[in-house]
């Protein structure tokens, strides 16, 4: 299944089972909800004996210690006939059999226990201080609540603070692993990774769930009502169930925020404005969602080392959460009333200016995969966009690389064949503007298509020192 593509993990998984023959290791695993966790340890416990799996549900403790213990019974048979009295026990217990033989051991959920009984987090701080040195194998630890997560295992003031011997962080899969997805589903990449890269990003259940219900085959309409407009659509509820339990009691604040960012308000005055939130209040909010909930980013513009620049602009980093917010959560009057065809039709009215801001992330995505100088010209180092103070200059990417002197501009268009020679000297004058590497540097200039360039395109453009890229062609240089 090319929907679940994760070589690099899986592979860390297994070294860590090879060291865990001779001492124990105690693996942190995060990542948002949908990304692959849980299926990325199925995978890994394919076919082994020495595998315990627990899921965290949020019960009485002496109902879910109950549940472990019968879960645990099986690879110890004389806890068939044991009352286990607390978690206290039954990690001394499991700790205990692991310095037998190594058990490699998963507690799904884990930041759950906070709810459940916390006292679990000291009791297995001391366990693992005392049997450290004696258990082999692995506990794994997985939380998709990823605020939690850190402050469980990183919070300095927490018991399990330092205790982490390995940590795993699933990142979304790259463009180029949803081409082949794409591929094995009979669709042309070339006309239709921006769609689903703007609706999906790279979050593999979201993949999974188009395939199960064979979804590849219908159009887009089609696609839209029955995943986010018809009543009880499965992700209509998605950005409540994503981020509810990480804000808590302050989350219709937060939603305001990003409905704003969503809805292309990346600027910190203007989100106030939007979202009727002062400006002097803003930017305590912005920051927890850039640093501590990590669900938006802070962008500067890629010439800038300074990172208090009041040039910082702020993007909802997750695509999907990003459609989300611009689109149903906007919209819920159409959802109340039912109306799932009206809100299709306004969502695909609006997709194509939405589609033209994720271009530019989708592309550097494909570049930073092809950075070998066979499209842009020299290897980079950084890659981003540029903009001034008063946001006149405006350049979509820009590559650098300091140690040649060499810095490129890219302008991206959902048609590229509607770019002109004056665009072309449009964007040569807005480069020229951009202060980085003194007079010696060397400029190179492009025009960047998701549709595909035609030849009268090209033959327009032939005496203007532009490099012409299309998707397809892009994606023909893997």
């Amino acid at each position: 299944m090319k929907f679940y593509n994760r070589k690099k993990e899986l592979t860390r998984l297994r070294e860590l089972s090879t060291l865990g023959k001779e001492a124990a290791h105690l693996l942190v695993i995060t990542g948002r909800r949908r990304i692959g966790k849980t299926e990325l340890i199925k995978r890994f416990s394919e076919g082994r004996k020495d595998f315990v799996y627990f899921f965290v549900s949020k019960k009485k403790p002496h109902v879910l210690l109950e549940e472990f213990t019968e879960l645990l019974a099986e690879h110890i048979p004389i806890l068939k006939t044991v009352t286990v009295k607390s978690f206290e026990d039954f990690f001394t217990i499991l700790l205990q059999e692991m310095a037998k033989s190594p058990l490699y051991v998963v507690f799904d959920e884990f930041q759950n226990f906070l709810q459940v009984d916390d006292s679990v987090f000291s009791s297995l701080q001391n366990l693992w201080d005392q049997y450290k040195g004696t258990a082999k194998g692995t506990i794994i630890c997985i939380g998709s609540i990823q605020t939690l997560m850190r402050d469980i295992f990183e919070g300095s003031k927490e018991p399990l603070f330092g205790r982490a011997t390995a940590k795993i962080h699933l990142q979304p899969l790259g463009a180029d692993v949803l081409v082949e997805i794409l591929t094995d589903n009979n669709l042309d990449p070339a006309k239709f990774l921006l769609l689903y890269y703007t609706l999906f990003g790279g979050v593999p259940k979201y993949y999974f769930l188009l395939n199960r219900h064979k979804l590849f085959k219908k159009n887009l309409q089609e696609l839209l009502i029955y995943l986010f407009c018809e009543p009880d659509a499965i992700l209509q509820n998605e950005g409540k169930e994503l981020l509810i339990e990480e804000f808590g009691k302050n989350y219709h604040l937060y939603f305001s925020i990003l409905q704003v960012i969503a809805g292309g308000e990346t600027q910190m005055v203007r989100i106030a404005d939007g979202a009727g939130i002062s400006v002097n209040s803003i930017s305590k909010y912005l920051e927890e969602l850039v640093d501590y909930y990590q669900v938006i980013e802070r962008r500067l513009p890629i010439t800038s080392h300074r990172n208090g620049q009041k040039t910082g602009r702020y993007h909802i980093s997750d695509p999907l959460l990003k459609f989300w917010f611009r689109y149903i959560h906007r919209n819920q009057s159409l959802i109340a009333l039912g109306d799932a065809k009206r809100l299709a039709e306004k969502i695909q009215g609006d997709l194509p200016t939405f589609m033209g801001w994720t271009f530019e992330t989708l592309i550097r995505d494909l570049f930073i995969n092809r950075n070998d100088a066979s499209l842009i010209p020299f290897r980079f180092e950084r890659i981003g966009g540029y903009w001034n103070r008063t946001g006149n200059i405006e350049l979509d990417i820009v590559a650098l690389d300091e140690r040649g002197n060499n810095i490129f501009f890219g302008e991206c268009k959902l048609d590229g064949n509607k770019f002109t020679p004056a665009d072309a000297k449009k964007l040569k004058e807005k480069a020229s503007q951009v202060n980085w590497g003194g007079k010696n540097r060397h400029n190179y200039y492009a025009l960047i298509s998701n549709e595909e360039i035609k030849s009268s395109t090209v033959k327009d453009l032939m005496e203007e020192d532009i490099f012409l890229f299309d998707v397809k062609y892009i994606l023909s240089r893997l």
